[in-house]
């Protein structure tokens, strides 16, 4: 099962039916710009597959001393074989070999003791990194017919994305800590995969040298950490490695049991590479967050996901990714940000997350600072509104509803809140749909009179949301109380003066004549 000679990766092609690719092959279709999709990854995969992909492409075209890459699948085992030249049989590129030998992601055993890798696996997803179905539709161990692509993308996702799961089992140094993730985010062009693949690998020979703030090894480092043997006692350090290592973190070895694939998985006793504070290693998609003390981490996606909230965080409140970046060679018009995250808990995963957002024109063309500035702040003023319409107007008419009207709502009242609830998720489900279309059309806009009006449009469209959910609310209240009706009035009229009388909603709540 040599990655390098045999095609057994699965990919599709706008023109053309669904082919099986050696790895060399795979990398030469993304040059070329034949690859739409690869059938067998699963979504939670995607951006571990894109990043191996473009970091392996990075570190064998620098070492190579090449700028672009190469069409060819010749070229490109060529390139690949390079960065093994102790291994003329390709053992580190094969998904089995002898345990005294590394193979694809699979450090040596220094004993030659399977035994030593307790634990038994028998299908890829037993492997993978989900703890739960939640959020995901997906059950474990049930992949029974899996191929060898199934475990390539397994392996690829565990040893680059997974973080802490218990004694022994440690996580991947691209991280703020064990129960943290790999956000991923950057600028996607229009296209495809392949497409998203070369803007990143361009990016990322470019930045080569200017995002390990010193800390890796200036030459000749320490690329493909699986060619090294490890017995789970010791840690790599950073001024070891290459600034675009490929790591692993577990010790896992693939072995061949009657025809099929079996995993075999065991603890260390120390992470594969000593630990970086805050998990900042210079990772081409991850944004940093600096605290308030000065100290900084690693973006982490939480159980919220990506939401209109924080995609407006992650955009203009933290240090943006490398690769989140514009650069001067991206295209005028159809570029988003792309957010992807596999959000983990202890002992759990809380979903996979992803999102694309349409960035706007002005972002997009010059002069970009001061687009930007306008445009943080005009996503910060829009949350605000959002936040005082859901919270101070809309939440309040549904507590003063489900409350029957009462003379001062009880605003800790946990029966009326429970029933607010999902008016209030509704609302935010809402807003989230047009948030950033609504937001590009205001900042887009050369007049400030015009901004100003078009502000002024969209707060209506949440004065009237939080109408239209008010009155679905009103109907699903019990019918059978004395007092109905006074709670519909009083609701209403709470909804309205809320509005009317908060300082920053109300200026927008009057349509000028021009608009």
């Amino acid at each position: 099962m040599n990655l390098l000679l045999e095609p057994l990766i699965r990919v599709a092609g706008e023109h053309r039916a669904e082919a099986a690719l050696n790895l060399p092959g795979v990398l030469a279709g993304l040059t070329r710009d034949e690859v739409t999709s690869f059938p067998a990854l699963r979504a939670h995969q995607r951006h571990a597959w894109h990043s191996f992909l473009v970091l392996l492409a990075a570190i064998a075209l620098h070492r190579a001393g090449l700028n672009s890459p190469p069409e060819t699948e010749a070229e490109w085992r060529d390139l690949l074989q390079r960065l093994t030249p102790d291994y003329p049989n390709d053992e580190p590129w094969s998904l089995v070999t002898e345990l005294s030998k590394p193979a694809l992601l699979q450090p040596p055993i220094p004993s030659g003791n399977l035994a030593e890798l307790k634990n038994r696996i028998t299908t890829p997803d037993g492997l993978d990194m989900l703890v739960t179905a939640k959020n995901h539709d997906i059950k474990q161990a049930v992949m029974i017919n899996a191929t060898a692509e199934d475990w390539l993308f397994t392996l690829v996702t565990l040893q680059t994305m997974e973080g802490f799961l218990g004694a022994g089992n440690y996580g991947i140094s691209r991280m703020n800590g064990g129960f943290a993730n790999r956000a991923a985010i950057s600028i996607a062009p229009p296209g495809g995969p392949a497409t998203q693949w070369r803007r990143d690998l361009r990016q990322v020979l470019v930045l080569r040298g200017k995002l390990g703030g010193g800390m890796y090894a200036p030459q000749g480092g320490l690329a493909l950490l699986w060619l090294t043997p490890w017995d789970g006692s010791d840690s790599l350090r950073q001024d070891t490695l290459d600034e675009y290592f490929i790591e692993i973190c577990r010790r896992v070895r693939l072995s061949s049991e009657l025809g099929r694939l079996v995993a075999h998985a065991g603890t260390s006793k120390a992470p594969r590479i000593v630990p970086t504070p805050g998990g900042v290693t210079g990772d081409p998609w991850s944004p940093v967050v600096v605290e308030k003390n000065g100290t900084t981490k690693s973006l982490t996606v939480n159980g919220s996901g990506l939401g209109y909230r924080r995609m407006v965080e992650f955009m203009f409140n933290v240090t943006k990714a490398p690769l989140q970046r514009e650069a001067v060679d991206d295209a005028t018009e159809g570029l988003h940000i792309l957010a992807r995250a596999l959000v983990r808990g202890q002992g759990k995963t809380e979903g996979y997350h992803e999102r694309r957002v349409p960035l706007s024109r002005k972002i997009k063309s010059g002069p970009r600072e001061r687009a930007t500035d306008h445009a943080a702040q005009a996503a910060h003023d829009r949350v605000e509104l959002a936040g005082l319409m859901q919270n101070q107007v809309l939440k309040r008419a549904l507590l003063s509803l489900f409350q029957n009207g009462p003379d001062k709502i009880k605003a800790d009242d946990k029966e009326s809140q429970r029933k607010a609830e999902p008016f209030l998720k509704r609302f935010d489900t809402e807003v989230d749909r047009g948030f950033f279309p609504d937001l590009w059309v205001e900042v887009d806009e050369d007049d400030p009179d015009r901004r100003d009006q078009m502000r002024g449009v969209w707060v209506r469209k949440l004065r009237a949301l939080a109408q239209r959910l008010l009155e679905e609310a009103e109907h699903e209240a019990a019918r059978s109380s004395r007092r109905r009706f006074r709670a519909v009035v009083r609701a209403q009229d709470r909804l309205s003066s809320a509005a009317r009388f908060n300082d920053k909603i109300s200026p927008y709540l009057t349509e000028s004549p021009t608009a």
